[in-house]
């Protein structure tokens, strides 16, 4: 019988031409061991009508990297022999030049997509750092381009599994895990030397961020937040939670600060204005123990309802120190909110305040009502419970509209207050209620207040104004910065003769005015009027 060739003179012979019959011989044949795959290999090059089928069964599982090593140009490595542990040695592979995609033209086309299994045994070779990166961006960071067709990855890079190779190699390879593991993946088997659960254990600081549709995070994050105690955790950002995981989340013992950017939920109990002085039954049978640590929460959310849920869950004896609201959506109840803060947040902890909008320009297309009254305004009194406060901020598209008797509350409630800072953030038709007179109050009465943003009239003042009778404090102000929102000014001279002698730590350039779209507003509108005589006052 010719070499090459098998033989057809019988039926039987006949049927082993048959390609299906071929495949099924090839896929009995032993390829756990070297000499399985050396005679395996052999016999693949002793026929034609056998070449495919055998590389089939040859390629199904690869053992180690050098299948991949062997086939990829020469001229690409440069091969060193490393000392391992334990007296053995390795062959560590280095790149020589550039790896190209046309360097993988060939392995990809013809070897890579047989492959069906990737079960890492004992290495004698492994690549550097620069080889894994070259073969990485060589595909272009495609998840399983080595190996697109595989049904299952088993990955064993630790020292206990590699006698040959130390730690540093496998730690290089480690991260380039997911060249193996493409679209047909349905089984991984990762070996850690540190054990499944000490990865959360140990960890601190976790960020989890879905670029996917807007609910995908939430039973994501669910599930993966149940499955460990997170012993050590401190930080934990992510966009949103099933409301079914927060009971665990309240259970960790480090959680000291957290943050959604994309909350969405909504309340249980729904408050009034008289459950400040009877707070309902749920207040009182919540357990102390429930977010321990937690000292700051910065909320995301469309509406305030979706704060409020979250707070909701928050014990009134707990030890937050730090409460930031974002609300994306202008058309929201805050007053709610507000009374949730009051019954959910410790007086006695609480430091820093903050309710504000999206951030950027002035919404100019936002349309105030038609029927408005001179002193409406959102209601902050039930915020002066916290009088340890020393930053409270709220701006919002809802004005608070602060009127003379706030400002009384304010210096009364509020005496440790170093920022102060509400409706910068508003375009309102109506005057301010406060002027001047106000803003003298508050910044010779807070003694401790060094930023100061609020819309008061500016219209009156004449750069004379001296200091008022009510305060016991010769120290002039310290206020550092200024926020002016759409304060209505007649004349820029004054104004900056009486801010260089009330506050004589405040420069021009720390006097902010909110950004205007000046093409959106004819310049004779007051608004834009006012933008312009606050850009020119100056502080001598």
């Amino acid at each position: 019988m010719p070499h090459g060739h098998l033989p057809h003179k019988t039926g039987i012979s006949r049927c082993f031409q048959a390609p299906e019959i071929l495949q099924l011989i090839c896929a009995q044949l032993p390829i756990d061991r070297t000499s399985d795959r050396q005679r395996l290999l052999a016999f693949a090059l002793s026929c034609k009508a056998i070449l495919e089928p055998a590389l089939d069964r040859l390629w199904f599982k690869i053992p180690s990297f050098r299948p991949i090593m062997t086939t990829l140009p020469a001229d690409l490595w440069k091969a060193e022999r490393k000392p391992g542990p334990n007296s053995n040695r390795y062959t560590l592979l280095t790149l020589q030049r550039a790896v190209t995609a046309v360097d993988l033209e060939r392995y990809i086309a013809y070897y890579s997509y047989r492959i069906r299994e990737v079960e890492i045994g004992i290495l004698k070779a492994t690549f550097s750092a620069e080889a894994w990166q070259g073969l990485q961006l060589a595909t272009r960071w495609t998840p399983g381009a080595l190996s697109p067709s595989a049904q299952r990855v088993a990955w064993s890079l630790t020292t206990a599994k590699q006698v040959a190779v130390p730690q540093d190699a496998l730690n290089q390879a480690f991260p380039y895990f997911s060249l193996f593991l493409g679209p047909a993946t349905t089984r991984v088997q990762f070996t850690f030397d540190s054990g499944p659960p000490d990865i959360p254990l140990k960890l601190k600081r976790l960020k989890l961020k879905d670029f996917a549709t807007y609910s995908a995070t939430t039973p994501f994050a669910g599930t993966y937040l149940q499955s460990s105690s997170w012993d050590n955790l401190e930080v934990l950002r992510l966009a949103n939670i099933p409301e079914s995981a927060i009971p665990h989340l309240s259970t960790l013992p480090r959680l000291a600060s957290l943050e959604f950017w994309r909350l969405s939920m909504q309340p249980r109990h729904t408050y009034t204005q008289e459950h400040i002085e009877r707070p309902p039954g749920h207040l009182r049978a919540m357990a102390d123990n429930g977010f321990r640590s937690l000292e700051t929460l910065r909320v995301t959310g469309d509406k305030g309802e979706d704060v409020v849920a979250f707070l909701q869950h928050l014990s009134p004896k707990n030890r937050l120190r730090v409460l930031k609201c974002t609300l994306t959506d202008h058309s929201v109840d805050i007053d709610h909110l507000i009374l949730t803060i009051r019954l959910h947040c410790n007086p006695d902890y609480l430091r820093k305040l903050v309710v504000k909008g999206s951030p950027g320009q002035l919404p100019t297309s936002y349309e105030e009502s038609l029927n408005i009254t001179v002193d409406g305004g959102l209601n902050i009194r039930p915020l002066e419970a916290f009088n340890q406060l020393q930053t409270l901020s709220i701006n919002l598209q809802s004005a608070v509209n602060l009127t003379v008797g706030d400002i009384a509350h304010i210096i009364v409630s509020f005496s440790n207050l170093i920022k102060l800072k509400i409706d910068t953030r508003i375009l309102d038709s109506r005057f301010p209620t406060i002027d001047h007179n106000q803003l003298l109050e508050l910044m010779y009465n807070l003694p401790n207040l060094k930023k100061l943003g609020l819309r008061f009239n500016a219209t009156l003042i004449t750069g004379d104004e001296v200091k008022p009778e009510s305060t016991i404090r010769n120290l002039p102000p310290a206020i550092e910065k200024l926020w002016v929102a759409d304060s209505p000014i007649y004349s820029p001279d004054a104004v900056g003769r009486f801010l260089a002698k009330h506050c004589p730590k405040l420069r021009t350039s720390n006097v902010i005015h909110p950004q205007l779209d000046h093409n959106a507003m004819p310049s004779y509108v007051p608004l834009a009027v006012y933008h312009r005589r606050w850009k020119a006052v100056g502080i001598q």
